[in-house]
């Protein structure tokens, strides 16, 4: 449901499929009716009154904590109870949330935000700017450990790293109006998309008067988190019982209008109990792509399940090959665009995927078609070419090379063979080596390995891909060094001009199509199903479920 935080903040350890979960075995303690965590989600009891929903996704949350939680899985249960400004929609477009309206300055520098004046917490107090300035300044002080400080780097009174320059004081950027109006203030001209996609949809407003005496060295493990009563999302936290699921129960004055639902359940639920939990009514949707989806082996089961339908949607998970890039042998374009022309990818979206997914290109998501390059085209499969540029280049074809191939995702397990066979085929020397995804990712860091396969998400705006693309980034796992990009990135955050920030995301989208630093191989489709019972507005999209005050179901 927050797929930008996910991707930027988290994906990068997926380890199962596209999911990017962590273990069960941290998962917060159940505030009320816990039970020992167990392998096997037991079925939640029918809600005593009103309606009922079940919703699935394959791993236990860890936190509740909107600004320390460390995967995908928790926002999804943190969507559901505490809100961000906007929400997103498919079509990229930004509606309100939090945020009934906003606007910019004429130099792009300032955005002024009305808070919804109907937006109320659980408890009965008002939602106010007093609200969006204790979050900010939360996600920002250094002696928290924020995994949204990236998204506020962009805010005036940020480090790089987005954390306030003088945590005594309010952060700089965020200024106050009225308990209803609040100011942010950026370091220089900023793209109202590109505020939005990282701050509006990313960044949760939560309940000063409910956390203000918690320092912020103890922020983290607040019991607050444990049993989180004062929210403001749609629906309100019950009870978590461990590794099993999590029970909400309606927010009759939830600002948007009162939930359809009367209780909500969001149950773990294995991959390989989809199937059957889908045919026998135990759960009514999968959630989200990534973190929900039916295993490709019991998709064509799925389809002859008279009350459920299948429901495909785009994958915005991309799986690559990193080339380590800082390898003397590696260091050439030429040889990373041979290596590239000697994969066949398209075999692997056929075989592999039966078809449900697509080739990958770069590293922007092709949903995100006001910012791709459409006059790039896939490397095509051409052997015999590569076989002659990695020639021209003066690859030593003797260097025995590893491929490293991270265990639990079965679709990219079984890709490996068949890119080793496809490097062999031009000469390459290349074994294969399997690890478990952590010491496979660690091996990444480190840089100890040729090529090594991985997936992520680039997030909503392209400016998040920086992390990978320029000299030590953050996430610069194939070791790639252009000076030329940071510059590039840095001109595309400080103009506030939509057609000179899409000059500039071409400039970076060819580059990286030239330089060639990774194999961006296939996204793989979301394979999302759900009870004919819901209604429409519950159906999964491209980003899971949205608008869940819309839900309903037939009784």
């Amino acid at each position: 449901m927050r797929r930008v935080l996910a991707a930027a903040a988290a994906t990068f350890l997926c380890a199962a499929l596209v999911a990017c979960g962590g273990s069960a075995a941290t998962a917060p303690t159940a505030a009320t009716g816990s039970s020992p965590a167990s392998a096997t989600a037991t079925a939640p009891a029918a809600a005593p009154g009103g309606k009922t929903m079940t919703v699935a996704i394959w791993s236990a949350p860890d936190s509740f904590n909107p600004v320390t939680a460390p995967n995908g899985y928790d926002y999804s249960a943190i969507g559901l109870m505490f809100d961000t400004l906007v929400w997103q929609s498919p079509d990229q477009a930004f509606h309100p949330l939090l945020a009934s309206s906003w606007s910019a300055s004429a130099d792009a520098t300032t955005f002024t935000f009305h808070i919804n004046p109907a937006a109320t917490w659980t408890d009965g107090q008002p939602v106010t700017s007093a609200d969006v300035q204790y979050s900010f300044d939360v996600a920002t002080d250094p002696a928290v450990p924020s995994h949204v400080g990236s998204f506020l780097s962009l805010v005036a009174g940020t480090t790089t790293q987005g954390k306030n320059t003088d945590p005594s004081q309010p952060l700089a950027g965020v200024k106050i109006v009225d308990p209803t109006t609040f100011q942010l203030v950026m370091k220089g001209p900023t793209d109202i998309s590109t505020l939005l996609a990282d701050i509006g949809i990313n960044v949760y407003v939560i309940p000063q008067h409910a956390l203000k005496d918690v320092a912020a060295a103890d922020f983290a493990k607040a019991p607050f988190f444990q049993n989180p009563t004062v929210t403001d999302g749609a629906f309100s936290f019950v009870k978590y019982v461990n590794s099993q699921y999590v029970e909400y129960r309606a927010n009759p004055k939830f600002f948007l209008g009162a939930p359809k639902l009367a209780t909500l359940y969001l149950k773990v639920v294995p991959p390989t109990s989809m199937l059957s939990e889908l045919r026998d009514g135990e759960i009514d949707a999968t959630l989200v792509p990534g973190e929900s989806d039916v295993p490709l082996q019991d998709w064509p089961s799925i389809a002859t399940l008279p009350n459920v339908k299948q429901d495909p949607v785009q994958g915005t998970v991309l799986q690559m090959m990193y080339i380590n890039d800082s390898r003397p042998y590696f260091q050439s374009p030429l040889v990373r665009q041979a290596i590239t022309m000697a994969t066949n990818r398209q075999e692997i979206v056929t075989q592999l995927l039966k078809g449900q997914g697509s080739l990958a290109i770069g590293p922007i998501d092709p949903i995100l078609t006001q910012w791709v390059d459409s006059s790039l085209k896939p490397y095509p499969y051409d052997p015999a070419k590569a076989k002659q540029m990695l020639q021209q280049a003066g690859f030593p074809f003797s260097q025995p090379l590893v491929l490293v191939v991270p265990t639990g995702n079965q679709a990219r397990q079984e890709s490996g063979p068949l890119l080793q066979q496809d490097l062999q085929a031009v000469g390459l020397k290349v074994s294969i080596e399997q690890y478990d995804f952590a010491t496979a990712y660690q091996m990444m860091t480190k840089g100890t390995y040729d090529f090594g396969l991985i997936g992520t998400g680039f997030g909503s705006d392209p400016s998040l891909s920086a992390a990978w693309f320029t000299c030590n980034g953050s996430l610069d796992r194939e070791h790639f060094c252009d000076p030329q990009m940071a510059p590039l990135y840095d001109a595309a955050l400080k103009t506030g001009d939509a057609t000179q920030k899409k000059a500039i995301y071409d400039q970076i989208q060819q580059r990286i199509y030239t330089e060639a630093p990774m194999v961006f191989l296939y996204y793989a489709d979301g394979l999302m199903a759900y009870n004919t019972r819901i209604n429409q507005a519950a159906v999964p999209t491209v980003y899971g479920m949205l608008e869940p005050w819309l839900w309903d179901i037939q009784s």
